[in-house]
Parts: C-alpha cells; structure tokens; sequence
C-alpha cells in the first residue's frame, strides 16, 4: 500500500510542479505618488546638495524616466489628463476650476480602472486638483485632511509673500517649529501608512494614491529640514544670456509679481520641503517594508509639473513651456520593473495609467492616449516625443494662444498661435536649460520641419476657456 501511494505520488508530481509553476502570482498593489510642483532637484536626478533619500533609493530599486513631461503646466489639467489617459485637448481643461466629471463624465479613471478589478482603492492629499473636484468613482475610501499646524495656517492664509490675504506676490515661506506631523501632508503620509497596516492582512489587493501638497508655495516645513540648507551655502545658478526668445514664452503663473527679497532664501525653503516630504514618503515605505508588501507593490511616484526657480530672468511657478515647467521626475519600482534602469527617451505624464494597467494585469478602457511604458525598460526599443500644451494671455493680440509643445531626445519645439506669436527651438546638447532659441538657423530646419509635421498629428485644442490666472493678466515686459 505504502509502495503505491508512493508511485502514484511520482507519476503524479511532474504534472502537479507544472501547475505549481504556473500559477498566477498576487495581482500587485499599487501606491501611487503625486507630489506637487516638484522639479528635478533631487539626488536621483543629479542634484549635489538636495537630500533626497528614500526617493533616491526607490529610483535605484527600479526604473528613472529623465525625459518625463507634462502635458499640461498647471495643477488641474495636468491631473485631468493623467488621470483620465486623455490629453488636454482632447478634454477641453485648461484652468483650474473645471472638474474631471464635468469636462469627462463617462470616462474611467485611473483608480476607478483598478477598483473595477477589485482592488481597494483609497487617496489621501492632493489626486485630483483638489477635495472640491475629487471623483466619488474612484474610491473607496478619500480624504484631503486640512492643516492642524498652527505655522502652516499662518503661510496659507498669507499664500505669497509675509501679507494678509493675498499677501504681496513673493513666493512666501515659513520654517514650523513643530515636527510636521500634523501639516496636510504630514496627516495624509500617516493615513496612508494606517491604511497599509489595515489591508496587509486582506485578501484584495489595494491601490493607494498620496497626494503630496508641497513642495507647492508656501513652502513651509519643519526647521530640522531648513537646517539642512544654510542659507549661506546655496548659491544660485549663473545664467546665460537668453537669445531670441519671443515675449509670450516669457511668462509663468507668478509672472508680474515681486520677487523674494533673497533668491538663495527662496531656494532653501523649497529644498527643505523636497527633504521634509521625501522624509514622509520614507515612512510611508517603511510601512510597506514592515508588512512585507514591498516585492509585490508597484510604486510610481511623479511631479504634475515642473517649476521654475528664479531662472529665465526671474520666472517663478509653472505654466510656461520650458524644461523647467514641463518636466517632471517620474519613478517605477516594483513587480515587471526592473532595477537600476535610466530611461533616457521623452514620455508624458498621459502614460502612467496605460503602464500601470500593463503592469497590473488590466484590461485597459479604450480611448487612452498615452502608451505602456514596459518597452522602455528596454531602452534598444524606446522611441517617441513627448508633448505638452499652454495658453498664455497674447498682449499684443489681447487674447488668450495656445503654446503647443513636441519634445524630442534631442530638442524641443514649441508654436505659439501656430508660431503667428512666435516658435521655440532648443538644441538640448548645446543649451540643456533652454535659453538660445534656435528656431530661425537654417542649420536646424530640418529639426523645425520634423517637429512641426509632429504637431500637426496631435488633434487640435478642444475649444473651453483658456487660461488667465490672475498673474497673467500683467504684461511681464513690465514687471519690475
């Protein structure tokens, strides 16, 4: 009896280790960061003096886009499109106070794709622009808890500069004495970190959505994270000469506005929040790591945007189309990633919800736009450009234009008006910062032609209101 059980168990095992190996392994959980107006300050990216940490070793551990831009430079049509999969002018948004729903009411959401497929999905902080314009159908759970900190509420209710109210159109900070923790951001980090601990021991996987607030103005955070950057010991950057460059591309979202009383100040306090939110973020992956969840959750984390830092002669905020506006850190770790990975090729923001769906297993929706970044792993197989769009207030037309945007490996092109207002060429080998527009040497037509014939296959702008914010309605040609 003994000697037949055991034969049957040997004809029986191979088929039976067949299946074992072919076993599905666990759907991955996904923990999605957004971080706002983050630009490429950070050690992962090159920065000598940032102190960015865990941000560093998650792009270590997986994949770093270098060439990652925006499709939009401004908080809520950017989160529109990537969200959606649907560019801006497939959508129609263009400023900030049109919600997702309204602009797309039947389209399936990042979040709502995985909490179709069984997934808990949760948020916290800043997804979508914000609380107001958030989306019922994309989660099981959400919150955007306000500031319990009493220095934080202090530079909110400041906004820019040390004024009341308004304040007076300086990018405005504020070093807390407190730890942090109860800031905005510091109230969602332990939401998400709550959450992790709670569906560790589920059966379905979840996906999670951070939404950090900074570092968008103010910039405040704890003093222990201002202490790493004495004032004393940032330089800023020398610039070269712009050249070329038509009026209307010189503008950004605080164009205008006053400068800081110390530019050096100004760079301290925004790199003291880069510090004080990856510190956050390290906690939150702590949390994954002491659960075990690590090898089996894809993390993402990106900026909706750039931000300019003084440059250009003194531009601050976004919604510009240069480098500084339009590109954005954009990190993969995870199951399908692999580590040490530098993808050196322009994608867009528009192609993180098609990779996440790939790298999950999902079926897509129809009508995404942007594509699966899987093959860029591979960087034998990457190609493409990337592409983003503006409006800007024309003062000499008096109405709003549209700077549209293709990026190559190489250069980057923008038409504005359909270059009636002007067009942008820079030659990215020679000029990686984008001062010497290039647009008219004939020794780059052929660039021009490529780049316009690229254009010109992107549909063309929905019509919806452009974009004025209040910055904008000031001529930048006179801004002292």
């Amino acid at each position: 009896m003994h000697r037949t059980i055991l034969g049957l168990i040997a004809l029986l095992w191979p088929a039976a280790a067949t299946l074992i190996a072919a076993a599905p392994s666990p759907r991955p959980n996904v923990l999605l960061v957004v971080v706002d107006d983050l630009n490429l300050v950070l050690g992962a990216y090159g920065h000598r003096t940032v102190r960015s940490p865990n941000i560093d070793r998650l792009a270590a551990r997986g994949a770093r886009f270098d060439s990652a831009h925006a499709q939009y430079t401004l908080c809520n049509p950017s989160r529109v499109s990537f969200l959606s999969g649907r560019r801006p002018e497939t959508s129609g948004v263009y400023i900030l106070g049109t919600p997702a729903r309204t602009a797309l009411p039947e389209a399936v959401m990042l979040p709502q794709l995985f909490r179709q497929n069984g997934y808990f999905t949760a948020g916290a902080g800043k997804i979508f622009h914000n609380s107001r314009v958030n989306d019922s159908a994309s989660w099981d759970f959400y919150e955007d808890e306000a500031t319990q900190d009493e220095g934080e509420k202090a530079a909110i209710a400041a906004r820019y500069g040390r004024g009341g109210g308004d304040g007076d159109g300086r990018p405005g900070w504020q070093m807390l004495e407190s730890d942090g923790s109860r800031t905005r951001d510091g109230i969602n980090a332990a939401t998400i970190r709550r959450l992790i601990a709670e569906k560790s021991a589920g059966k379905d996987p979840f996906f999670l959505a951070l939404g950090f607030h900074k570092p968008h103005l103010p910039w405040t955070a704890p003093k222990r994270f201002f202490d790493l950057y004495p004032e004393t010991g940032i330089i800023p950057p020398a610039e070269p000469p712009m050249r070329d460059i038509p009026p209307i591309a010189l503008q950004t979202e605080l164009s205008g506005f006053a400068q800081p009383e110390s530019r050096a100040g100004a760079l301290r306090a925004y790199q003291a929040c880069i510090s004080f939110i990856d510190d956050l973020l390290g906690q939150v992956l702590g949390e994954l790591d002491r659960r075990d969840l690590t090898r089996n959750t894809l993390v993402v984390l990106f900026s909706d945007h750039g931000f300019h830092l003084g440059d250009h002669g003194g531009l601050w905020a976004k919604l510009s189309a240069f480098r500084a506006s339009t590109r954005v850190p954009l990190i993969m770790a995870g199951p399908g990633v692999p580590a040490g990975v530098a993808v050196a090729s322009p994608v867009e923001l528009l192609d993180v919800y098609p990779t996440l769906a790939d790298l999950a297993g999902l079926r897509a929706p129809g009508g995404l736009e942007g594509r699966s970044l899987r093959g860029t792993f591979n960087e034998g197989q990457a190609t493409g450009h990337a592409h983003s769009l503006v409006y800007h207030y024309d003062v000499a037309a008096n109405r709003d234009v549209a700077g549209r945007t293709v990026i190559s490996r190489a250069w980057r092109y923008t038409e504005w008006d359909a270059g009636r207002a002007g067009r942008e060429l820079y030659w990215h080998a020679d000029d990686p910062e984008e001062y010497r527009n290039v647009a008219a040497d004939p020794a780059r037509a052929g660039a021009l032609q490529e780049a316009a014939a690229q254009l010109s296959r992107l549909p063309a702008p929905k019509a919806g209101p452009a974009n004025r914010p209040r910055a904008l309605d000031r001529d930048p040609r006179k801004a002292k």
